[in-house]
Parts: structure tokens; sequence; C-alpha cells
């Protein structure tokens, strides 16, 4: 799959549940790049994420619109889940070596800084740069794979910011199912935690597409139908969790493949990631 701006909004739409347009085009030096912008709003309210594709390094810029004021100081009052979210998410870019860049009001912080929520945002700059990858250098599908990798976590640090709401109607949740035999009555338990698609974002841009139990990721399988198809699972059951727990999608939620997260939950409390391994582990020594 080469990489197009269209591939790259519709796995970033997949990944955040708010659909992006996408739009290519070329700096002045003539850098390649891709543009995502979501979808259905007034371009100068809301904002674009801009990933410029370079010789073995991307750089990836939110760019607020010309009127995005309004969205700004939204931004800037977000709740101490979207806060923990936000750094959790950089945290993890900073991790891999790449470069961040925090601008609040025309300064420059460092994203742990609490010092950014004690403001009202009349501005808000974010780039993240990762050099030293696999950029063209001919590699299609691995340009892709690190394109919407970089985009996907800057996409996810700003979600974890924007004030969206949540409808109960209609609401895509992923709920936790305490059930075990087949045939058997289930209980169905839903509440924030798997309302927030915030966590979902933030967790697939932080662990990845890939199993962390058996390493399946679904695209590779099954091709281009399959990608962005993966489940995200609470290491502690959602009924555990008390009223005030914030979510840290870097400890508290890791992606499953749909079979592993239902053989996770044929008991309860669920079989963890390493039970999983080892499970597997064994079938594969005794054939």
């Amino acid at each position: 799959m080469s990489p197009d701006p269209r591939s790259l909004a519709e796995r970033i739409s997949v990944e955040t549940g708010l659909e992006f347009s996408g739009r290519e085009g070329r700096d002045g030096d003539g850098m390649r790049w891709l543009e995502l912008q979501p979808a259905g709003y007034p371009p100068g309210q809301t904002f674009t994420l801009r990933t410029r594709i370079g010789w073995r390094r991307l750089d990836v810029d939110f760019r607020p619109g010309n009127f995005a004021g309004d969205l700004m100081r939204a931004m800037g009052s977000a709740d101490e889940t979207g806060r923990r979210t936000f750094r959790a998410v950089l945290d993890v870019c900073r991790d891999a070596d790449a470069e961040i860049v925090l601008t609040i009001n025309g300064a420059t912080y460092l994203p742990d800084d609490a010092a950014i929520w004690e403001t009202e945002w009349r501005s808000f700059g974010l780039g993240v740069g990762k050099g030293m990858l696999a950029i063209n250098d001919g590699n299609l599908e691995e340009d892709m794979r690190q394109i919407e990798l970089w985009t996907s976590r800057v996409a996810a640090a700003v979600l974890a910011l924007l004030p969206l709401e949540v409808e109960d109607e209609g609401l895509e949740a992923s709920p936790e199912i305490i059930g075990l035999p087949e045939g058997a009555k289930v209980r169905v338990e839903t509440n924030r935690y798997e309302r927030d698609r915030r966590n979902r974002a933030a967790a697939l841009a932080i662990h990845g597409y890939s199993c962390k139990a058996c390493k399946l990721d679904m695209s590779e399988r099954y091709g281009a139908p399959a990608a962005g198809l993966i489940e995200v699972h609470h290491v502690t059951p959602v009924s555990q969790l008390g009223e005030g727990y914030i979510i840290d999608p870097r400890a508290d939620l890791v992606p499953l493949c749909p079979n592993c997260h239902s053989v996770a939950h044929r008991q309860t409390p669920p079989y963890s990631v390493d039970d999983l391994r080892e499970m597997l582990a064994s079938v594969h020594d005794s054939v």
C-alpha cells in the first residue's frame, strides 16, 4: 500500500473515531506531505495534522485554523483524563527518541510541565519529529506503516485534549463481557471507561495494532479490509475500577486480537497477557 492521504485518513479515522479527510502536496523545497483534517467542520475553526515525509525522517505537526481560538481555549481546559493521556502518548514518543516541540501562547514547554495547564491557551503548537527511520528506501508498505504510526501518535495526543461530545444513542462501545460457557447468559457492562474514545486511540498509538499475546496483525493476515481491526483489553476489569479512577493507556490497556480477547475473558478475573502467551507456547511445544 503506497503512502496516500485517503488510506491515512481512513486508518486514523478508525483509530480515533473522529472522521478525517486527507490531501497531499509538496513544500517549497519539494518535500512531500500528507495532511488530515476533521471532516464536516469549517477548516478555519478546526485544525490539520500535516505529516512531512523526508529522507529517513518524518515530521508531524498540529496546525490550528486561523479562527480556532475557541478550540485552543477548550483544549487548554481539558480534564485530568485528557491531560494524563496527552502526557502518556508524548512520553512514548520521547522514549522512542522523537523530537517534541510544544508551544503554548508562543512559549516552549515540556509535555510534563504542569505550568501549561495554569494559563488560558490563546495558541497551541505541537510538532513531533522522528529521524533514522526506514523511509523512502523503496519499501512502500514500511513507509505507510511508519507514517501511520507517527501520525496516529500525534492524533491521539491531540484527541486527548479535544472537547468531544459523546452521545449514548448509537455509541460504539467496547463492552466488557462477563460470562464464560458458550450459550450461557452474559452480563454486559459499559461505562465511561469504554465510552471515552481517547482511551482506545491512545492505547493503539502507544502499543500498535499487533496482538500483545499472539503478535497477530489482522491486516497482515487478511489484507486491507482488516486494517485497524483490533480490540482493546483492560488489564484490570472495568468492574473493579473505582469511580474516580483515571485510565493510564500505557499501563491499563493492551491490544488483543478477537480470539485472544475472547479467551482472556473465559474466566473471572480475566487471564493476563502472560497467561495467554503461556497457553500459546504450551500448545506450540506440544505440536
